[in-house]
């Protein structure tokens, strides 16, 4: 009977000391100094071929707020300072620091998704998933580019358009998506001789199917050249419309 009271009285110290042991340590104590940081890039969705924020863009936000802890002890570190400064960036989302048990700041984002570039007569921006904007500043990304005096407004219109782009074949095909005033959208193409009148961004889809089959089946590659127009505007119909002579 003594034994097994024995055992059991030291199974109880064993569970004890350890769920001491795993508080202990998996909390640094606040006198502990801050060993280093490690930075953290997290993407809503898939993961872009090329972003303005990555961990040199945290870091330097960093330096340039003269915020780095490193040596200083935890207590005297301010998390929710650093994590308000970086989320008022305008190209990141939110963020979140921590500390490891080892005492490392662990600071972390979450980037802003940009979709399309808008490029008007008085300004240029990058309008994101969400449709919200941010200034384009000096960064280039490949992403579809709409031009012509268009409002905030009406490019989020487009954000359905231009995501549909932005994940299919078109996204190599269609350079630019302008907005004429006579003929409403229009797609520059990258390597065709012609361009592409949307009208609007109403039945895209279906739009588009009827510009694959029409250059798939009826306009062969050695005659595009001829053309200045394919019109997909109006439903069920494709019209090609030839350059105009040049006349002596």
């Amino acid at each position: 009977m003594l034994k097994i009271v024995f055992k059991f009285l030291t199974l109880v110290i064993l569970a004890v000391y350890l769920v001491f042991a795993i508080v202990h340590w998996a909390h640094p104590q606040e006198d502990e100094l801050c060993s280093g940081v490690d930075y953290l890039v997290r993407h809503r969705g898939e993961v872009p071929e090329r972003s303005i924020v990555d961990v040199r863009f945290v870091a330097n936000q960093m330096k340039r707020a003269h915020l780095s802890p490193v040596g200083k002890q935890l207590k005297d570190v301010n998390l929710r300072g650093l994590k308000a400064m970086l989320e008022k960036n305008v190209y990141i989302d939110s963020a979140f620091c921590y500390y490891t048990a080892a005492g490392t700041l662990c600071v972390g984002v979450v980037p802003k998704v940009p979709v399309m570039q808008v490029i008007t007569p008085t300004k240029k921006y990058f309008l994101t998933d969400r449709g919200n904007t941010m200034p384009m500043g000096k960064y280039e990304l490949g992403l579809p580019q709409v031009t012509g005096d268009v409002s905030v407004a009406r490019a989020r219109k487009l954000l359905p358009l231009l995501q549909h782009i932005r994940h299919s074949h078109w996204k190599d095909q269609v350079e630019e998506v302008r907005l004429d005033p006579g003929q409403g959208l229009l797609f520059v193409m990258r390597d065709e001789p012609f361009e592409v009148v949307m009208g609007s961004e109403e039945d895209y889809e279906e739009k588009l199917q009827n510009l694959e089959l029409f250059l798939e089946k009826a306009l062969p590659k050695v005659e595009r050249d001829k053309y200045a127009f394919i019109n997909v505007a109006f439903e069920g119909q494709v019209v090609a419309v030839k350059k105009k002579k040049k006349t002596s």
